[in-house]
């Protein structure tokens, strides 16, 4: 191979490689927490804040509503902002053949698409007491603190 075919072939197998992930985590997510977290990682092309499924103010005392809203609101979003911006500055350089910045994109892709799944994920494992959440540890957990 030449080193331009290799390059070309890096780029794409690390872009295809983010996709596969996000992929695989759509199609395999179980319950309907899971199921809600990967709805909204792709709507028409782009990325999405997933809606959560209880108010912010609704895990207080605990974890404050604003707090939540800025983890959510600001943090999160601006996760998907920076993923959608950089899958469109790489589909730019595609096209005009621009290996070069399809690799230098690479890490912002990986970064916040990263990020971005991992927050999806994150908001599922909160739940307000009204919702199943909340109460005392149980099992070995609940013994160890004890």
């Amino acid at each position: 191979l030449s080193e331009i075919n290799f390059v070309e072939l890096f780029a794409e197998f690390n872009t295809m490689a983010l996709a596969r992930a996000l992929n695989k985590m759509a199609t395999t997510a179980t319950g309907p927490a899971a199921s809600s977290a990967v709805a909204a990682l792709s709507t028409a092309g782009s990325y999405a804040l997933p809606e959560l499924s209880y108010d912010y103010g609704e895990l207080e005392p605990y974890i404050n509503a604003e707090i939540m809203q800025l983890h959510h609101s600001k943090h999160h979003q601006t996760y998907v902002n920076n993923l959608n911006a950089a899958l469109e500055q790489y589909e730019g350089a595609e096209k005009a053949a621009d290996v070069a910045k399809m690799i230098a994109l690479q890490g912002a892709i990986k970064f916040n698409g990263g990020g971005h799944v991992n927050h999806s994920i994150f908001w599922t494992n909160l739940a307000p007491p009204s919702k199943g959440g909340g109460g005392e540890p149980t099992g070995k957990v609940g013994e160890l603190i004890k």
